[in-house]
C-alpha cells in the first residue's frame, strides 16, 4: 500500500473515532454514567475529524486561539482563548457532531472536561444549597456549582443527588481525605454521600454534578 493509501485509510479510520479514543483527550476514567477527560493540546497542534455523541461540561485551565472544522466544512473562525475557571456546557447527545480541531494560538489549551453518558432519562432533580456555593450553570445533563472559600467561610458540606466530579480551579483544598493541590486535580463524589470541602487560605472549584 502506497504512503498515500495508507494515509487516507488512517483518515477513514480516524474520522469517526469517539473523542475519548482521541490521545490527546487523555482519558482519565469512564463508567457507563460518565466520563473524565483532560484534552490538552500545545500550539500548532490539531485533532484529527472526531465524534461528539455525549452532552459534555468543560473547565477551562489554559486557553489559546482555536479553530474548528465540522465534517465536510470549512474551518471556522478562530474562538478566542477561554480564561481560567470558564465553563462551557455543549449537548450532543441526539445530534452528534463531528469535527476536527486545531490550536492556532501560541497558548497551550487545555480543560477538564466531564461527559454524561446517558443519551436520555436525565434527572430532573432540583439544585441543592450549601455554604460558599452558587449554581453556576443547570442543562439537561448537568448541575454546575461554584464554590469559594475564604477566611469568611473555610469548609462547606454537600450531599449531590448524583456522581458529582469536583475540580480544584486555584488554592489548596481537603475534599473528604483526599488533598487537592494543583488546579485541574479533581475527585469524584459519590451520590448520596456526604462531600465535605476545605481550606487553610481560599480556594475556588467547581462541582460537575451528573444528571
Amino acid at each position: 500500500m502506497s504512503a498515500g493509501a495508507i494515509l487516507v485509510a488512517w483518515v477513514g479510520a480516524t474520522a469517526q473515532l469517539p473523542i475519548e479514543k482521541l490521545p490527546s483527550e487523555h482519558l482519565k476514567f469512564e463508567s457507563d454514567v460518565l466520563s473524565v477527560l483532560e484534552p490538552t493540546m500545545p500550539s500548532g497542534t490539531s485533532q484529527p475529524e472526531h465524534v461528539h455523541a455525549h452532552d459534555s461540561a468543560s473547565v477551562c485551565f489554559s486557553g489559546s486561539n482555536m479553530r474548528t472544522r465540522n465534517h465536510k466544512a470549512d474551518w471556522s473562525d478562530i474562538v478566542k482563548p477561554c480564561s481560567l475557571g470558564d465553563i462551557v456546557v455543549a449537548e450532543f447527545a441526539g445530534a452528534p457532531v463531528i469535527h476536527a480541531v486545531e490550536n492556532v494560538g501560541a497558548g497551550i489549551f487545555h480543560t477538564v472536561m466531564v461527559e454524561n453518558m446517558r443519551n436520555s432519562g436525565w434527572s430532573t432533580d432540583p439544585p441543592s444549597s450549601s455554604p460558599a456555593t452558587v449554581l453556576a450553570k443547570e442543562s439537561r445533563a448537568f448541575l454546575i456549582y461554584a464554590v469559594t472559600l475564604s477566611a469568611a467561610t473555610r469548609e462547606t458540606e454537600q450531599v449531590h443527588n448524583k456522581p458529582t466530579v469536583v475540580i480544584l480551579v486555584s488554592g489548596h483544598v481537603t475534599v473528604g481525605k483526599k488533598p487537592l493541590r494543583k488546579p485541574g486535580q479533581w475527585i469524584l463524589a459519590s451520590a448520596g454521600a456526604p462531600c465535605s470541602i476545605s481550606t487553610q487560605t481560599e480556594a475556588k472549584l467547581i462541582e460537575i454534578e451528573v444528571r
